[in-house]
């Protein structure tokens, strides 16, 4: 061992404790390699034996075929079970028959309690198929059973026609019609500039927010000049805009409220929707540099104001 250990030191460069680790290491493999030999030896050695074990079963089962079913589990029916007794078949009616006189017929005790429960508690069988229903009763048995059954084959349709024609009684005839006449009510178009959040709810698909929010956005612009301009408001959908064009207007001769390019202050400018903080800037910039705006149409010597904006801009622009 001592010559292992020395072999193992000079040529791994081991320490001695990793080269008693390493010892260790390969007895543990060694065995796991080889317990499953030693565990297959050791079941050969011991063996079992069946033969006393089957011995011992075969002669119970013997003992159980000499023992005949007795008490009330010899005579239990399982439900659906096939009756050995000869089938008599005759005309019945499951309304009146007996149990007995049902397991004659080749229905086991089991559907035959069922069919007994049912008539019980549903008030009788008003036609063939509701024998069909009854848990337990094979399809095969019923259709044999179908020309013996003393019933209609489907439901009295006549207490059902009357039901769905017209009452013919002289009480609903010479009873007086009533004809309520509800009033065509139908939205008349309204000035969308002067109309409040209570005529905007009218319209079907507007409720308080986007009334409220159409109010906000016209207040800030000052009043719509032109019915496109209901699509530039935030949240409505194609279809409600084409409802407010159909229920709103515009004045023709309607002005909005004007921009003083003079004399407006920062927070007026920005607070417009079509200008904003750059454009209001830009615009006092321009009169502190160049002076005051001789015309609305100045405000195109701003770079940022290109035809489309100031086409936009302009029912807005004042003095």
């Amino acid at each position: 061992m001592k010559q292992i250990k020395y072999w193992l030191r000079n040529y791994f460069g081991f320490s001695q404790r990793e080269t008693n680790g390493f010892l260790f290491l390969l007895l543990i493999t060694v065995l796991a390699a080889a317990a499953p030999f030693l565990f297959d030896s050791l079941i050969k050695s011991t063996g079992y034996n069946p033969l006393k074990d089957q011995a011992a079963l075969d002669s119970l089962a013997a003992q159980l075929d000499h023992v005949a079913p007795t008490g009330r589990y010899a005579t239990k029916d399982a439900p659906g079970a096939s009756i050995t007794a000869p089938i008599r078949l005759h005309r019945f009616n499951p309304n009146t028959a007996t149990q007995a006189d049902l397991v004659e017929l080749g229905i086991s005790r089991y559907a035959a309690g069922n069919i007994i429960k049912y008539r019980a508690k549903a008030g009788g069988f008003k036609y063939k198929e509701q024998l069909q229903r009854i848990y337990g009763l094979p399809d095969a048995l019923y259709q044999q059973l179908y020309p013996y059954i003393d019933l209609p084959a489907q439901p009295d349709k006549q207490n059902n026609d009357h039901r769905s024609r017209p009452a013919d009684n002289q009480v609903y005839a010479n009873r007086p019609s009533f004809k309520t006449e509800r009033p065509d009510y139908r939205l008349q178009p309204f000035d969308i500039n002067t109309a409040d959040t209570t005529q905007l709810k009218k319209i079907k698909g507007i409720g308080t927010k986007l009334s409220a929010r159409i109010v906000n956005f016209r207040d800030k612009l000052g009043g719509f000049a032109r019915p496109e301009q209901l699509a530039e408001v935030y949240g409505l959908s194609p279809e409600v805009v084409d409802s407010l064009h159909k229920y709103t207007f515009v004045q023709p001769d309607f002005t909005p409220r004007r921009i003083a390019l003079n004399t407006a202050t920062l927070e007026e400018l920005r607070a417009h929707p079509y200008v904003g903080f750059n454009l209001g800037r830009l615009i006092i910039a321009y009169r502190t540099q160049h002076g005051q705006f001789q015309s609305p149409e100045d405000i195109k010597n701003i770079k940022l104001v290109n035809e489309t904006i100031y086409q936009k801009l302009r029912p807005y622009l004042g003095l």
